[in-house]
């Protein structure tokens, strides 16, 4: 189960492909948003849906409707388990794995949780008491859980971007990324900023992803500041990339918001990045997942509210120019989390089959 994000959909699907490797028949459950189905639409798996809202900042009449959703959800739940028989149940985060794993404890199934954050979403927290396994990934979240349930696995990324991918240019490679759902103040931000830092840089290529929704307002902008054929060569824009192993490949240095799964692939791939974490995710969940890599000396952060650009075009130029200080950045990302999540996860996971299967 995961829905809401890519952040919480793309560490499922890594799980349930290595299970369907494995010869594991694996069922996907997430919510009904656009980029839910969008990103698993390519998926190998049976995939079924929930309508479900959060709850958190909501006015009376919407937690109203939050509530009917989720008990319908529920009864749903209870009749999707019964059709599958499932023998354990993987939450990846978010609301649609509420109603799911409440109705698995009732029916008496087997359930692990996993966590990407720093700090948990709420739906994890309220979850981990009805789980029997909770995989957090960072060593940061272990307080937040029952002790006695929580293994330190790190967070799992799509084998599709450790793959060898070519690069389409031969100069220094600036990435932004919104998240999936893409975020405004970045491609804003961008928009600012890009015509400068090519100036500064003759050899960049940047790369922006923007989101659905914002992509025709953002390249019509571009389109209006860059009137030259050449400067528009090495600015590439897109909606949403399908293949972001290789986006990374194009990549010396990465801007993007701090999500966990976002933070889990710089780890994977050690691109050196600037975060610029989301400013009203609950409990600044965003700001804590980034501390875990400026702590390293991986990465550097601003805080949206603070931001300069030309501290930011600065900031970019030097880090650019100066290949050494890249080089220390990946050497730092080669440090963090050495394990195997996706191993740990699945290992850990199918215990529990194998131990009620016994007895």
């Amino acid at each position: 189960m995961a829905g809401g994000t890519g952040g919480h959909l793309f560490p499922g699907i890594a799980i349930a492909e290595e299970l369907h490797k494995r010869g594991e028949e694996v069922y996907f459950v997430s919510g009904t948003r656009k980029i839910e189905r969008h990103i698993l639409k390519k998926s190998a798996f049976p995939h079924f849906e929930l309508e479900v809202e959060g709850f958190i900042g909501r006015s009376l009449k919407d937690k109203l409707r939050a509530t009917i959703k989720l008990i319908l959800s529920f009864f749903k739940s209870l009749k999707l388990i019964k059709e599958i028989k499932p023998a354990v149940m993987v939450a990846e985060g978010g609301y649609v794995s509420v109603p799911v794993v409440l109705a698995g404890k009732i029916l008496g199934v087997k359930a692990v949780l996993q966590e990407q954050n720093v700090y948990p979403g709420r739906a994890n927290l309220l979850l981990s008491r009805f789980v029997d396994k909770i995989f957090v990934g960072f060593a940061d979240s272990i307080h937040y859980f029952p002790k006695e349930k929580v293994i330190v696995s790190g967070t799992p990324v799509r084998s599709e971007l450790l793959e060898y991918k070519e690069r389409i240019h031969q100069g220094k490679g600036l990435l932004l990324l919104g998240g999936s759902l893409g975020a405004r103040f970045l491609n804003n931000l961008m928009l600012k900023i890009a015509k400068e830092l090519l100036l500064r840089i003759p050899n960049l290529y940047i790369f922006h992803q923007t989101g659905h929704e914002d992509y025709e307002r953002v390249w019509s902008e571009y389109k209006e500041k860059f009137t030259g054929e050449q400067e528009l060569e090495r600015l590439k824009v897109y909606p949403f990339i399908e293949d972001m192993g290789w986006a990374y490949a194009q990549a010396d240095l990465v801007i993007s918001r701090a999500g966990a799964s976002t933070i889990a692939e710089l780890i994977a791939l050690k691109k050196p990045a600037i975060l610029i974490p989301y400013p009203y995710a609950t409990h600044h969940h965003q700001e804590r997942n980034a501390l875990v890599l400026t702590k390293s000396g991986s990465a550097l952060m601003f805080r949206q509210e603070e931001i300069r650009e030309e501290d930011l075009i600065e900031t970019i130029t030097n880090l650019l120019e100066e290949p050494r200080k890249l080089q220390i950045m990946r050497e730092n990302l080669s440090r963090l989390i050495p394990l195997e999540p996706k191993a740990i996860i699945i290992e850990e996971t199918l215990k529990l089959f194998r131990r009620d299967r016994l007895c």
